[in-house]
Order: C-alpha cells, then sequence, then structure tokens
C-alpha cells in the first residue's frame, strides 16, 4: 500500500513541478492582523504543499523530503474507516484543495521558508519583501476574532462546521508557539501529527 501511495504522489507532484506558486492567489488570501502581519484566510492545501515536496523532489533534497512526506498511516485509526483516505488523501487531485494534514510543525516551518523564498523571487509581486511563517498563538486570535465565518473554497471540508463563533471546525491548525488552535473534524486533542491538524500561514512585510 505504501508503494502505491508513493507512486500517486510522484505523478501527483510530477504534474505539479512545472507550476509557479499563484501569487495573486495568495496575497488575495491575507487579511491584515496589525501593522505589517497578516493571516491567510484559508489553510494550506494538498496542491500547494505538494509543490514544495515537488520543489524538494527536484533539488535532490531527499533528506528533508523524507521529513516533510505526510504520515499517511496517521490515518490508520479505531475510530473511523479511512483506508481510502491513506491511499488518496494527500495526491489525488479529488483532494488538492483540502487542507494538508499529518505533518509536523518543523515540515509546516519548512514549507513557510520555501514559499517565502519563492515568493520573493517572483518578478510580479505586491510586497517587495515577505516572510511567511506560522502565526503566534495571539495573531491566531485576533484572526478568528477578526473572521467569525472564514470563507471556504469547494472541497475543503473534512468534516462538519463547528458553530462556536472561531474560526470554522474543520482542522485545527499550528501555531509558531507550538501549541495548535480551534476545533476539528474529528473533536479530538489537537496533537501533531493526525489526520485533524493542518496550518494556515502568517505574512510579515518588510
Amino acid at each position: 500500500m505504501r508503494t502505491f501511495v508513493l507512486t500517486v504522489l510522484v505523478f501527483a507532484t510530477m504534474a505539479l513541478s512545472a507550476q509557479n506558486i499563484k501569487v495573486k492567489d495568495i496575497e488575495k488570501s491575507l487579511v491584515k492582523i496589525s501593522g505589517n502581519a497578516y493571516v491567510s484566510k484559508y489553510d494550506v492545501s494538498n496542491e500547494m504543499y505538494m509543490q514544495f515536496l515537488s520543489d524538494l523532489k527536484s533539488n535532490s533534497k531527499t533528506d528533508l523530503y523524507a521529513v516533510c512526506y505526510p504520515d499517511t498511516t496517521k490515518w490508520h485509526t479505531k475510530f473511523a474507516y479511512n483506508e481510502p483516505f491513506v491511499e488518496l488523501y494527500h495526491a489525488h487531485p479529488a483532494y488538492f484543495t483540502y487542507p494538508v494534514v499529518n505533518i509536523n510543525k518543523k515540515s509546516a516551518e519548512e514549507f513557510c521558508q520555501w514559499l517565502t523564498e519563492k515568493y520573493n523571487s517572483e518578478k510580479k509581486r505586491k510586497y517587495q519583501n515577505i516572510e511567511f511563517r506560522l502565526p503566534t498563538e495571539a495573531e491566531w486570535k485576533t484572526f478568528a476574532s477578526k473572521c467569525k465565518e472564514v470563507t471556504k473554497r469547494t472541497g475543503e471540508e473534512l468534516g462538519p462546521h463547528d458553530n462556536t463563533g472561531m474560526t470554522i471546525g474543520n482542522v485545527s491548525e499550528m501555531t509558531s508557539d507550538g501549541s495548535a488552535m480551534g476545533n476539528n473534524w474529528a473533536n479530538k486533542e489537537p496533537t501533531t501529527p493526525t489526520p485533524w491538524v493542518g496550518f494556515r500561514i502568517a505574512a510579515t512585510t518588510k
């Protein structure tokens, strides 16, 4: 089964490898928190995360690729039948707009560093210099209070909405402080890596 997952992911990342990051979409997603600090409206998707993995692979960063590759075995659980997700969730185009999960904080931070380099290398960009990162816990709470109901793209739901007034209960989200904030579709403790914790990017413009 692991071989099948890897094969599907290889084909998916090969298809994404020639694509540039969608600069305008990233810029439109940013919500100003204070001063020069922003938080994205959306969780990082499987599609964007696979672009990151594809870049690591094409640049022969095999050790980092192995560290950042989603742990698909985390879908194995006694609480629900998730076997189709084990094989397809992180690789099949049907799930490209879903939030990436089953990764740890280091992987999320490596993604942010990669995105920073990719964005700042683009000629046509709104911000001259930007640093993408995980939001702090305080920034996440500010974002949640500003966005009572975050706009969701089609297909991003892993489970039912949560009507607490905070960020929609899709996946809990990692912060730079080491905590994971918000409710999640499984209604479980937000530990990583798990299928119910993802992350969204924050940004500081310079």
